[in-house]
């Protein structure tokens, strides 16, 4: 969200000072819920993601779409008997078991 300032030529929006920053760390925070009982670790100066997930699915079948490790896309879905398969993963992204 920005302030209702007046457009100038050399100008640039200009942040409004409480606009959605808490929404938006808490909108974050549902991915960092997530990652881990989907077994998914992302070493991102190594380009390298690793999948394990644990044995049993704690919340039922899951897919995560959308992500980007290291700048690139990725998406996983763990079935309900907790088995990772990997949707998504650019080539330059690495998987590690």
């Amino acid at each position: 969200m920005h302030a209702g300032e007046q457009r100038t030529a050399d100008g640039s929006p200009v942040p409004h000072p409480a606009a959605c920053r808490p929404a938006a760390v808490a909108a974050a925070g549902a991915v960092h819920i997530l990652v881990p009982p989907a077994g998914l670790r992302p070493v991102v100066p190594a380009k390298t993601v690793f999948v394990r997930p644990p044995g049993t699915a704690p919340l039922g079948a899951l897919r995560l779409t959308g992500l980007s490790v290291a700048e690139q896309p990725f998406a996983v879905r763990i079935s309900s008997l907790g088995m990772g398969v990997v949707e998504t993963a650019a080539g330059g992204l690495q998987l590690g078991s």
